[in-house]
């Protein structure tokens, strides 16, 4: 350690220097003779609410005797607990002031110091900073007395070989110049204050470089006695965390547990505190009040004048000398600071904690193994059975010695929009040191399920853990580690789950299944609401219907989930009981036999309304629906069964003569082929007969045909009639 690192600059006749060869010799007795200040008592730290946006709220307590009490906070927390900061005197009293440093950059505070006191490093540089101050030094040639004129180095022989040595100049009183090694100097005392003061705030910058050094507040308490005092305030520190185990059994649902990881990087150690965990973000920000704010001021230097006017020559005329000219001064520039802003109510009960029948942790069991089928036909072995006795009792011990271990240490209770998880008994967290607190012990519903969630994909299903959260709490998000059936299944990510809200834990894929999709579209439950001048506007029910069908390969009964997206504009009808919708999305459940195939549906419904101006056949459904109605209006019913009626005349109509115009095609055709085989037949008495034949069946066909022919017009005569009734009927009824 060298001279520089040993001073303890004074005031002029108070700034010694210690001995230099006690100090070189003996360091470590000189260091443990220093006596640190005496420091003013520090509450301790009773109680820490810790919340997801960053923020901690801490609460000291404790009696004081003094007037006076000390707060140590780090820098970097030194802001958040002077917006925040609050002193209560529960004994009556009050607090008078509190006081603190004045926060000054070092940077700044270095600009502002002489040059050479910013550069002063080890002896040279002290000399050198001093150089024209008066100083009194004491060293080998006793006491000296003077101006420091300088340091140089010089060669003196010493056991016949030379040698540099440092050597210090004086100029004294009486001009003259004294000189003394450097080495030889074991005490300096400054004369001139403002340099020494300088050197001290030089020092004081060094020393408070980094964020180790703590910034000291200083409560003043008003009166006399023993104060009962609370300090409280806020300040950043990491957010808690969730993390879940959730063991499934079939048919018994879910045995959950939370813990939450907390982290003490506060600088002390949380010894016996009052600990709470807020769920939610109350709004919160950063705002710089210890750092001294300037507000910037326009110079007016340039106001003042630059040069003198000179005597003026004289002129022969008469005038009036120009005004001077003003400098304008560049707009003040504006300071700004801000900071950032710092998520939905949950709570836990432990009064579930002492339900049993819980679940064990993992088992050394593979999930993949299975029994041989033909070991469930033999009756087991008296040491088989005895085993699987001691089997069970061990299942029983380690069920109840994890719901012992895995009771809620916590009670949750709201807090206006927020919930708060309090600790039930006092918990200690060293400094630089996490620690795990359960939070959540219960029973909730959930089963072990395959999820589809990509239906189109043809991808595998997910092996996943259906979680229905109860109404006690929500669940924030958080890792999730799921043990099915006492063996660890895979890990998992919730996000966050409200109350009575369910959700899907994926956790492995899972092959085994086949699916296919079915899609249909139709209108139904058609109604006429008004009939105006032959338009008919009629209202129904576009339904969508949707059909899953899984066909399973596995062993076992399954139930599976496929994720659907919901259609824009409509609306389930009769969904599946067990179904879970999740905003546009929605998960259709189909419960499938072991080496069977089961189908579902979801059906989707959206009103619908048209404008005909026919009878088409979504009219005559509704025109029908409507006859089928309790209350009608005789002026509407009868022309509309009328109007069926006719209607179905027409398609009577319509029926003969398509009956007639197949007859009508049969007998055109034949009369071509007769016609054609006159034609091939050649001249003569061989062919005469058969001519006569073909003759005697062209002319019969002719005349049958004529005879269809003429029902043909017939039914167009009728057709034309009934349609023309059709208008008419129609635009006599009126319904609105």
């Amino acid at each position: 350690m060298g001279l520089h690192h040993l001073l303890n600059l004074r005031r002029y006749n108070h700034w010694p220097i210690a001995p230099l060869g006690l100090c070189l010799v003996g360091v470590s007795a000189c260091i443990a003779t220093v006596q640190p200040p005496e420091n003013k008592p520090e509450l301790p730290v009773r109680k820490v609410v810790l919340y997801q946006n960053g923020i901690g709220y801490f609460e000291r307590r404790g009696e004081v005797k003094s007037g006076e009490v000390e707060l140590r906070v780090r820098p970097d927390q030194i802001n958040d607990v002077l917006k925040s900061l609050s002193v209560l005197d529960m004994s009556g009293g009050m607090a008078s002031s509190v006081s603190l440093p004045v926060e000054r950059s070092g940077d700044r505070l270095a600009a502002e110091l002489p040059a050479q006191v910013r550069n002063a490093q080890g002896m040279h540089g002290l000399l050198a900073v001093l150089r024209g101050a008066e100083v009194e030094v004491d060293g080998q040639d006793g006491t000296l007395r003077g101006r420091v004129v300088g340091v140089e180095s010089s060669q003196q022989l010493e056991d016949g070989k030379p040698k540099n040595i440092d050597v210090l100049t004086l100029m004294s009183d009486d001009n003259q110049l004294l000189c003394t090694p450097v080495a030889g100097i074991h005490k300096v005392i400054i004369g001139d204050r403002t340099l020494a003061v300088g050197l001290q705030q030089s020092l004081d910058i060094s020393r408070s470089e980094g964020a180790w050094k703590p910034v000291k507040l200083m409560v003043r308490l008003a009166g006399d006695g023993t104060h009962d005092l609370i300090l409280s305030y806020i300040h950043e520190v990491p957010i808690w965390r969730p993390a879940y185990r959730a063991w499934v059994e079939s048919g018994k649902g879910v045995q959950l547990q939370g813990w939450a990881i907390v982290d003490n990087v506060s600088g002390e150690d949380w010894n016996e505190v009052n600990l709470t965990l807020v769920v939610g973000s109350p709004l919160s920000f950063r705002y710089n009040l210890h750092t001294p704010h300037n507000v910037q001021r326009p110079d007016l230097t340039s106001r003042l004048p630059q040069v003198a006017d000179a005597p003026p020559e004289p002129d022969s005329g008469f005038g009036e000398a120009p005004a001077p000219a003003v400098a304008v001064s560049a707009p003040e520039e504006e300071d700004s600071w801000g900071g950032p802003g710092g998520a939905g109510p949950a709570k836990d009960s432990a009064k579930d904690s002492a339900k049993k029948g819980n679940y064990p942790p993992p088992s050394a069991k593979s999930a993949a193994y299975e029994r041989p089928r033909a070991a469930y036909n033999r009756p087991p072995a008296p040491a088989q059975q005895a085993q699987a006795d001691r089997s069970r009792a061990e299942e029983d011990a380690r069920r109840d010695a994890m719901m012992r271990s895995a009771q809620a240490l916590v009670s949750g209770k709201e807090v206006g929009a927020l919930y708060t998880y309090e600790a039930q008994a006092p918990i200690t967290v060293p400094d630089r040191s996490a620690a795990l607190i359960n939070i959540v012990s219960r029973r909730v519903q959930g089963q072990d399920v395959f999820l589809f969630r990509e239906p189109q994909s043809g991808q595998a299903p997910f092996r996943a853990v259906l979680l229905r959260n109860d109404k006690e709490s929500a669940l924030e998000g958080g890792p999730i580690t799921l043990y099915v059936d006492g063996t660890f299944a895979g890990e998992g990510f919730i996000g966050r789950i409200a109350r009575e809200e369910t959700a899907f834990i994926p956790y492995a894929r899972e092959s085994g299944f086949t699916l296919d999709m079915r899609f249909e579209t139709k209108i139904d439950e058609l109604r006429l609401v008004r009939v105006v001048d032959g338009r008919i506007t009629v209202q129904g029910k576009r339904l969508q219907t949707r059909t899953v069908s899984l066909q399973s390969n596995r062993d076992k009964d399954s139930t599976a989930y496929v994720k659907l997206a919901l259609t824009a504009g409509m609306s389930p009808l009769n969904p599946p009981k067990d179904w879970v919708k999740s905003g546009n999305d929605v998960y259709l459940p189909v419960h499938v036999a072991a080496k069977q195939k089961a189908e579902s549906q979801l059906v989707e419904m959206t009103p619908v309304e048209f404008v005909e101006a026919g009878l088409t056949g979504q009219v005559l459904d509704a025109f029908r629906f409507y006859l089928k109605g309790q209350h009608l209006e005789d002026a509407v019913a009868g022309p509309i069964r009328e109007l069926l009626a006719n209607h179905e005349e027409i398609a009577a109509i319509n029926r003969e003569s398509q009956s007639l115009q197949e007859q009508r095609d049969i007998l055109e055709r034949d009369s071509q082929r007769i016609q054609g085989n006159l034609d091939s037949l050649p001249q003569g008495p061989v062919a005469a007969q058969l001519r006569a034949q073909l003759v005697h069946q062209m002319e019969a066909s002719s005349k049958k045909l004529a005879e269809v022919a003429k029902k043909l017009v017939e039914c167009q005569v009728k057709l034309a009639a009934s349609q023309e009734k059709e208008r008419v009927l129609l635009l006599s009824i009126r319904l609105k």
